[in-house]
């Protein structure tokens, strides 16, 4: 047994462990037992569909562990309520967040990452790699294997609030993801079940053809016994803690060098732990992970804390961040979001280093990743098109009811049910972006470096054309609001409100939102104001008072943070508030031992607008119509990955509608080089037709949204990657026909611009 146990700890490969399994058969009686004592248990294990997700539910459970072993030792208290109390208590860390510690490395956190390794191994195969979890908390016996790490629903964790886990299946999932799972265990002295070390194989058997419909999983165990393998060894050997091996794991798309930035473990242990309750490391021992020869370890504390506090090279890569605590049905949830800046090598790509772009909008409980929202609640919902990849936002749930949980979150923790609770998750945090005039600025600000100061004049009159040519198909077929064509010149550019200086003793708070604030029943509406009291005040309810007078009006649900001495407040009106009722807002701030200081404003309800009303509203409520023309030597162009075939995109921003035009799209280029022949004036000449005839037809075929009407016949949601496509096959058929036309009447052009 000593050589079988010394050969396991040496086992990488699917060959060794076959090896393995034929020297047990030979020398031992041995029997297979299914995973949760079920035959057919393959229905379960097979929930997951995503092996990343698999993993971490491994790295959960270690961190169970570790919780679980300190609660022992802490004499098994009761009055811990979720795992962030419990580091808060236990590891002295600040509100349970890695985000709160300044340094990255002190002594404490490197000692917590330790206890928890993650550990890629070569295998056979490159893109299988074997990945091992490995940690020093409680240990399990033999005899509880089938109870706990080998069970499936089992209730173990279902009442120890200081752990993650609760659904009893989640680190099962990973079973599914590689041939052979190793097992090896040993339980703290002060569980006191022993000192024994114990291990298993767990394996995947396809069963005999023709016999059964579905294969299952199974473990091996001695027969006589029906349990695990056991053995003595020293702690030098094999220390108390559980040890969990996928052999060849299908991690396909993480594989590339661990420290990498993207497609690496180091990026997938951030991105789905994007906030843990306890670091751990990572280690590389495949080939490619050596540096000159040493194995690599890195400790993880999450894409939070790095977009916080940054380290490394990652200091400067946060221009502006916030967060806000609201309340959310009978409980709260936490909105934390950060915009990238726009220095450095290639900006554009940066916010692939913490999630994938198309689903930059992260929700999580305890700190995993449990869902997310797509960019298009950037792009086109808050109107903020030149954040969409530069704005990367956290949504916590850890204080969030547990019925919405419940509608809210699936079984296997990597995905969201698409219920009644999401969309209301989403209105919030598009509430509470939306409220933040910070972002509005910041995307106003990065608009302006794709004008062409040069090109102003020239674009003021193709803008003027469009839009006529827009409102007048709009007028004729009732399309509703029209555009309009602001001269460039007369953009009103917003500067960044001047910091307010902190003050020991705060001498004010003025609410900066006008008097007299129109909201809506049953919506969410902000109130804002600036203030020179610390920040850390309104995080406290006992100091910062915020109401709605009568109550009956509506209820304070959770402010954002006070950053540079502004901040914000948010309020939900009544469902059965009636059009014109009248309230008053107070804000006031009361802290201990000093002068309070508050200020008040007048709300009124008013009727939620119609297409109609708002089509009447007259300039102030009609976009803008921008038109930029874009060359492959734009920062535009190489920042959304534009080629010679692009023809155009389409944006709404705060305002106004964006039309950016490709100028060297492949067919457009060979009209220029013909009117090269001629002049420059018959070159811009060919541009701006084609401009003005692209422009109309990429700004119609995002209005008329085919993608909906497909939707509609298919009865099937499409995805975001769908619809765009569409829309560029569109616009690749438009763009070809403008320039056909403009070649058959190329020398009509040219008569026409040499006379005028």
């Amino acid at each position: 047994m000593k050589k079988i146990f010394d050969q396991i700890l040496k086992t990488n490969t699917a060959k060794q462990v076959t090896d393995l399994l034929e020297i047990l058969t030979d020398d031992f009686d041995i029997a297979w037992v299914a995973v949760g004592d079920r035959g057919n248990n393959q229905s379960t294990i097979n929930m997951g569909t995503d092996p990343a997700a698999g993993l971490i539910e491994r790295i959960t459970n270690a961190m169970d562990s570790i919780l679980d072993l300190e609660w022992y030792e802490q004499g098994s208290p009761k009055d811990i309520y979720s795992p962030r109390e419990a580091v808060l208590k236990w590891f002295d860390l600040q509100d349970g967040k890695l985000r709160n510690i300044k340094d990255p490395f002190p002594k404490k956190v490197t000692e917590l990452a330790r206890k928890i390794h993650v550990t890629l191994k070569d295998s056979e195969r490159d893109k299988f790699p074997t990945i091992e979890i490995r940690d020093h908390g409680t240990g399990i016996r033999g005899e509880d294997f089938s109870k706990t790490i080998l069970s499936l629903n089992d209730d173990n964790k279902i009442n120890k609030l200081h752990q993650m886990g609760a659904y009893g299946q989640g680190g099962s999932t990973s079973l599914s993801f590689n041939t052979f799972t190793i097992i090896i265990s040993r339980p703290q002295k002060i569980l006191k079940k022993g000192n024994a070390t114990s291990f298993t194989i767990v394996r995947f058997n396809t069963g005999g053809l023709g016999t059964r419909k579905l294969g299952w999983y199974e473990y091996c165990v001695l027969k006589k016994t029906n349990q695990p393998f056991s053995i003595e060894v020293k702690d030098e050997i094999f220390q108390a803690g559980t040890l969990v091996r996928h052999i060849g794991m299908d991690l396909e798309k993480y594989t590339t060098k661990m420290t990498g930035p993207t497609s690496s473990l180091w990026y997938l242990a951030h991105h789905y732990m994007f906030d843990p309750i306890l670091p751990f490391t990572i280690t590389g021992e495949r080939k490619k992970d050596l540096n000159k020869g040493k194995v690599e370890n890195r400790s993880v504390l999450g894409n939070n804390r790095r977009l916080t506090r940054g380290g490394g090279d990652e200091k400067e890569l946060t221009q502006y961040s916030r967060e806000a605590t609201l309340t959310f049905k009978d409980g709260k949830v936490t909105i934390y979001y950060w915009v990238l800046t726009i220095e450095g090598d290639k900006p554009w790509d940066r916010i692939k280093n913490y999630t994938l772009p198309s689903q930059p909008i992260i929700i999580t409980f305890n700190g995993q990743k449990q869902g997310s929202l797509p960019n298009s609640i950037i792009k086109s919902d808050l109107k903020l098109p030149f954040l969409e990849k530069y704005l990367v936002v956290q949504i916590e749930c850890d204080q969030m009811d547990n019925e919405s949980k419940r509608q809210l979150f699936s079984s296997t923790r990597e995905s969201l049910r698409d219920t009644s609770i999401l969309e209301e998750l989403r209105k919030t945090t598009i509430d509470t972006l939306d409220a933040d005039d910070e972002l509005k600025r910041l995307d106003r600000e990065r608009k302006d470096r794709y004008l062409k100061k040069d090109d102003t004049e020239v674009l003021d009159k193709l803008r003027k054309r469009l839009a006529s040519r827009i409102n007048d198909y709009l007028k004729v077929n009732g399309g509703g609001k029209g555009v309009k064509a602001t001269d460039t010149g007369t953009t009103v550019k917003t500067k960044k409100q001047p910091p307010i200086p902190v003050i020991d003793v705060p001498t004010f708070l003025e609410i900066t939102t006008p008097d007299k604030k129109g909201v809506f029943a049953g919506k969410t509406f902000s109130i804002k104001f600036k203030t020179d009291a610390h920040p850390n005040l309104f995080n406290n309810a006992d100091w910062f008072y915020a109401v709605c007078e009568p109550h009956s009006f509506g209820s304070y649900t959770g402010s954002a943070r006070v950053v540079d001495g502004y901040g914000i407040a948010y309020f939900k009106t009544n469902e059965d508030i009636e059009e014109g009722s009248k309230a008053k807002v107070i804000l006031e701030l009361r802290p201990p031992r000093q002068k309070t200081v508050s200020d008040k404003i007048n709300v009124v309800t008013i009727p939620l607008p119609d297409e109609a009303e708002t089509s009447k509203a007259g300039d102030k409520n009609t976009p803008n119509i921008e038109v930029l023309a874009v060359s492959e030597n734009d920062p535009y162009y190489k920042e959304n990955n534009w080629s010679h075939e692009t023809v155009a995109e389409v944006a709404d921003g705060q305002g106004a509608v964006y039309i950016y035009i490709n100028d060297s799209n492949r067919h457009l280029t060979k009209l220029v080089e013909r009117a090269q022949q001629y002049s420059t004036v018959t070159v811009e000449s060919i541009k701006n037709r084609y401009r003005e005839h692209v422009g109309f037809c990429s700004f119609m075929i995002e209005k008329n949204k085919v993608e909906e009407r497909l939707q509609a016949e298919n009865g099937k949601t499409m995805s975001m990657d769908q619809v765009e496509a569409i829309k560029k096959a569109n616009l690749a058929n438009a763009g070809e026909t403008i320039c056909g036309m403009i070649t058959d009447f190329f020398d009509y052009i040219r008569t026409e611009t040499q006379e005028d």
